[in-house]
């Protein structure tokens, strides 16, 4: 593109602010002229529309992106005439403009107390499949200080994103998520919540303890310990883990539920908490532990190690949530869980209810299951 100057650099009209900058394009290009007017005030579609020689609703069109799966209104060619002269305008779409004018943010939230390895998996498979719909992610946190909570709800229910994935916790009421369904497609995952206005994603976290409970008693483990978290509502898996030896005829001394201090469930603390157990004479000392997460079975793991206990002769561990950070360590960690994948479905369900919010709501499985590799 070639810009020819004139004898007068710019023409300036005092009684409008506007600047006027004559603009030839080369016609080896197979452009044609066109006169780009700068101004005082922040460019508009209206003069995005002059200088691409089109109307203003194809601006807006192009301007607002529209997905993919959407009636394409202008040709290739226009929708790149319409960019360039955005550029050379330096216009940018107002995006407070584009929510009010189509009700839609384009975005999804996700919810959650604390974000731990299995959590952010999670994100990332949701930030796929936002993708493949035109969908940005948001993160929202609610589990630092009192407030929070209740600034979250009123975000989402005041339509700051399109939909909302929560990871539940004791802290977000049912109540919470109904209040925000009622205004916007909703999941939330846990398995004490029941569907009311919003779906519920429930993983059956206390069948798959129970298989991994009854894996443990048929290869022989006579001491085994659960590594608990300290949150009320994980306390069924550290139950079912119980109960499960206890119908196979485990006395209750026989049984360790290591419960971790509250608001103590980093790695360290998980380590320090699992030395505890194995520090002990082998006639006392467990020989398997189940742990809450996988990040607090790789801290067993490395408890063991550092004490000499041989994983998985003497100490068979078993974590929860594959995670990739379990394939990782040598050897490879046995866990309960499945792969991201499989949450596919049910974040698809909830991204067509963008556009068609009165499905009725639903309790959807992602069931976990036993995966076996090398410390159980």
């Amino acid at each position: 593109m070639r810009i020819t100057k004139p004898d007068q650099p710019y023409d300036v009209n005092w009684s409008t602010g506007v600047i006027s900058v004559t603009i030839t394009v080369d016609a080896a290009t197979g452009g044609t002229p066109l006169t780009q007017q700068r101004t005082s005030r922040p460019s508009t579609q209206a003069d995005v529309a002059r200088l691409a020689g089109v109307s203003v609703a194809t601006v807006s069109y192009v301007a607002n992106g529209r997905r993919p799966d959407r009636k394409i209104a202008a040709t290739p060619e226009v929708a790149e005439r319409v960019r360039e002269a955005m550029r050379q305008l330096d216009y940018s779409p107002r995006r407070a403009g584009r929510v009010l004018a189509r009700n839609r943010t384009d975005l999804v939230a996700v919810v959650a107390s604390t974000f731990n390895p299995w959590s952010l998996d999670l994100i990332t498979e949701i930030e796929e499949a936002a993708a493949e719909r035109g969908l940005g992610l948001i993160i929202l946190r609610y589990g630092h200080t009192g407030e929070a909570i209740d600034r979250v709800e009123s975000l989402l229910v005041d339509g700051l994103a399109d939909a909302a994935l929560i990871l539940g916790s004791s802290g977000f009421s049912a109540a919470r998520a109904h209040r925000i369904g009622s205004r916007i497609p909703t999941l939330i995952t846990g398995e004490w919540y029941r569907p009311r206005r919003f779906d519920v994603m429930v993983q059956h976290e206390a069948e798959a303890v129970r298989t991994a409970a009854e894996y443990l008693i048929r290869h022989k483990v006579r001491r085994p310990a659960f590594l608990a978290e300290p949150v009320d509502q994980s306390r069924h898996r550290s139950v079912a883990f119980a109960t499960t030896f206890r119908q196979h005829g485990f006395p209750d001394s026989a049984i360790t539920i290591a419960d971790q201090p509250p608001g103590l469930s980093g790695f360290l603390e998980s380590r320090s908490r699992a030395t505890e157990l194995l520090d002990q004479p082998r006639s006392r000392r467990p020989d398997a532990i189940l742990a809450h997460s996988d990040r607090a079975a790789i801290s067993a793991a490395w408890a063991a190690m550092q004490l000499g206990i041989r994983v998985p002769d003497e100490l068979k561990i078993i974590g929860i949530g594959n995670i990739v950070e379990g394939t990782e360590i040598n050897p490879a960690l046995t866990t309960i869980g499945t792969d991201t994948s499989a949450y596919r479905p049910m974040l698809h369900r909830l991204f067509d209810r963008i556009d068609t919010p009165d499905q009725p709501t639903r309790t959807i499985a992602v069931p976990w299951r036993l995966i076996i590799r090398g410390t159980a």
